[in-house]
């Protein structure tokens, strides 16, 4: 059963699949469209300036805007999946020490904080910690989900980092990582990852998607 006070809101959700899926990309190719007339020297216009160096000037805006959105969408869509299954999360950081001082100072869970350092982790980038806790019921089946995940975007890439840590009572005892990047579903990529069934709830319209 998913923490339906995680999950987030219905508009979120579905910006943040758009701009995964395809705003992000239109606007770069948008960008190179609207600008690819300087890459041909008009003889009507022989002194406005052309040629790649000033077609990639004018492309840059649109190629940062879009691959930024792109990056955040990325980061952010796993989130939503992560937090919507976690018992407890931290704030979302950019370096290692203060996700560490937030998973410290965490009053519902206990992150083994040594345990985690020992084992490795991601110094800089976008960062945010869980707990993920939850088991669901298929046929006589009872899946669960009982590990600490830190979650590393990067910037300028469609692209997050997994560090996965599987627990032993309050105690992280190994770590494995993995990726989700463009054009791969994070919904269908955590439930392949730890084989339990990572949904997100439309809330309202009474169905579900992956």
């Amino acid at each position: 059963m998913a923490y339906y006070q995680h999950a987030p809101e219905y508009g979120a959700y579905i910006f943040m699949m758009l701009s995964y899926f395809i705003f992000s990309w239109t606007i770069i190719i948008l960008g190179a469209y609207i600008n690819r007339g300087v890459l041909i020297k008009n003889p009507k216009f022989e002194d406005i300036p052309h040629g790649k160096k000033v077609f990639l000037k004018k492309w840059a805006p649109w190629l940062i805007i879009g691959l930024m959105l792109w990056s955040f969408s990325t980061f952010k869509l796993t989130d939503y999946y992560l937090s919507t299954y976690s018992f407890e999360f931290t704030g979302t950081h950019f370096t290692a020490s203060s996700l560490l001082e937030d998973m410290r100072g965490n009053e519902r869970y206990r992150f083994d904080v040594e345990g985690i350092q020992k084992l490795g982790m991601p110094h800089y980038g976008l960062l945010k910690g869980y707990k993920l806790q939850d088991s669901v019921r298929e046929g006589l089946i009872v899946k669960r989900i009982n590990q600490v995940v830190i979650l590393q975007g990067y910037p300028f890439l469609p692209v997050a980092k997994l560090y996965i840590y599987d627990v032993a009572g309050k105690q992280v005892k190994s770590l494995r990582t993995a990726y989700i990047f463009f054009p791969q579903s994070p919904g269908g990529k955590l439930s392949s990852l730890f084989n339990f069934p990572f949904e997100m709830f439309f809330w309202g319209s009474g169905g579900v998607g992956a």
